[in-house]
């Protein structure tokens, strides 16, 4: 726990979250309080940080405290001025596919079809709806302690197919195939992930799975589809019961930031109403290729299917 008694922070559920209270994001606190926020980070995995009247630029600055940040894959949704930054809208922006504005809908940890998955997200909420449009949360390193040494073990052993244009069906709404084009596709093969992670910062374990259509996952290399798929959502289900559940309910300017290393996420906006309107600027970092918690297992790598 950082000493720092500037960076004050409350847990906002049972096992992981909490709100940085009293705290202005501007380019002079980031500089000097930065590493008392990111130790702050470490021991929550999400913080929140209120009303945050801020420029893009100073949102940009404010994810260098979690590493190199990222600028998306995809082009249509970069901002014009900050390149690392990209825009969340549930409206429909022009040229832009429609399937855009639910984008994030669905369990998932960025960038984890990538070789080296993303390390922290953040976003700024500019405009917010009076209700709704929530942002979920899932501690997936707290479901892996709890369960059984046994379970543990086998878990340990296997590893995941990942890729982001990946679906079972082509033709579904919210399949990637459909608004990437053909060089994003070339950038985005099959990789192998191990199902167990251990965090780079903290030493700890986590599960790295999500569901199999917003989540990339084509599969548990080695098993079975089947038993694969079983497995897979057995764990959601159990990564997303309510003790690990985090609900995020938006006020204007917010800023939250997480750890994509041991937390999933899922937005609500396919539920939220067009004319409600609900945008956001995100951000981010560059992480670090996934360490396995055996070494036998081995790190991401490209898959042979690929």
């Amino acid at each position: 726990m950082t000493a720092d008694s500037t960076v004050v922070a409350t847990r906002v559920s049972e096992t992981f979250g909490a709100e940085v209270k009293d705290f202005r994001l501007t380019p002079e606190l980031i500089e000097e309080h930065g590493r008392a926020i990111y130790e702050t980070y470490l021991d929550h995995k999400v913080l929140v940080f209120r009303s945050q009247d801020i420029p893009a630029a100073t949102f940009a600055k404010f994810g260098t405290i979690f590493g190199r940040p990222e600028e998306h894959h995809v082009i249509k949704l970069r901002h014009p001025e900050e390149p690392t930054l990209s825009f969340l809208s549930n409206q429909n922006e022009p040229g832009r596919n429609p399937e855009m504005k639910t984008s994030g809908q669905g369990w998932h940890s960025d960038y984890s079809y990538k070789l080296v998955p993303g390390s922290a997200t953040m976003l700024h909420g500019l405009e917010i709806p009076a209700e709704g449009g929530d942002t979920l949360f899932a501690d997936a390193e707290s479901a892996f302690a709890a369960l059984p040494e046994e379970r543990k073990a086998y878990l340990r052993t296997l590893r995941v197919r990942h890729q982001y244009r990946w679906s079972p069906d082509r033709e579904d709404p919210w399949a990637r195939w459909k608004y990437i084009g053909p060089e994003e596709r070339k950038q985005t093969p099959e990789i192998t992930h191990p199902l167990v992670r251990r965090h780079p910062d903290t030493g700890r374990e986590t599960l790295f799975i999500q569901p199999r259509i917003i989540g990339s996952v084509v599969g548990i290399d080695g098993l079975e589809e089947a038993e694969s798929t079983a497995l897979i959502e057995e764990l959601i289900a159990h990564i997303t019961s309510e003790r690990y559940v985090y609900r995020h309910r938006w006020s204007p300017l917010d800023v939250v930031v997480w750890d994509n290393r041991c937390v999933l996420h899922s937005a609500t906006t396919k539920d939220l109403d067009e004319k409600h309107v609900r945008k956001l600027l995100r951000l981010t970092t560059h992480g670090q290729p996934v360490t396995p918690s055996l070494a036998e297992v081995g790190h991401s790598r490209l898959s042979p299917k690929a």
